[in-house]
This record gives structure tokens, C-alpha cells and sequence, in this order.
């Protein structure tokens, strides 16, 4: 039988990054801030943890796609 691999949870928040920066541009880490706010208002903890991972990722990959050309980061 196959060992099964850990499941690795950050792999899913890359994938949806990547999903909400095609599809909706700079524009997803506006959407993802407004997930998080309306997480903690509801109270629900684990949605709040599932968007602060995935705006974490969205933050990560926008600043390295969509950075100006000849733009130097300190």
C-alpha cells in the first residue's frame, strides 16, 4: 500500500491566489481584505485563518508579478 503524504495546506492558498490574481488583477487583494473583515466580524476564526493565508500568498505573488519594470525593492 502507499504512504500517503502530508497534506499540505499552503499548497491550496497558492493555487487560490493564483486563481483570484488571474482573474481579477491587483484587484484580489482588495477582495481578500474584505474576506478577512467580514470573517472577524462573523466570529469564524477558521475562515479568518483560511483568508489571512491566502491573502499572505496573494501579497507574496503580487508584489513579485506585478512590480514595474526597472522597480528595485529595498
Amino acid at each position: 500500500m502507499q504512504e500517503q503524504m502530508p497534506f499540505d495546506p499552503n499548497y491550496y492558498f497558492g493555487l487560490v491566489a493564483d486563481n483570484l490574481l488571474k482573474n481579477l488583477g491587483e484587484e484580489a487583494i482588495g477582495y481578500a481584505g474584505k474576506a478577512l473583515s467580514k470573517m472577524k466580524a462573523m466570529g469564524d476564526d477558521e475562515g479568518f485563518d483560511i483568508w489571512l493565508n491566502i491573502h499572505e500568498h496573494l501579497t507574496m505573488k503580487a508584489s513579485n508579478s506585478l512590480r514595474p519594470n526597472g522597480a528595485v525593492l529595498h
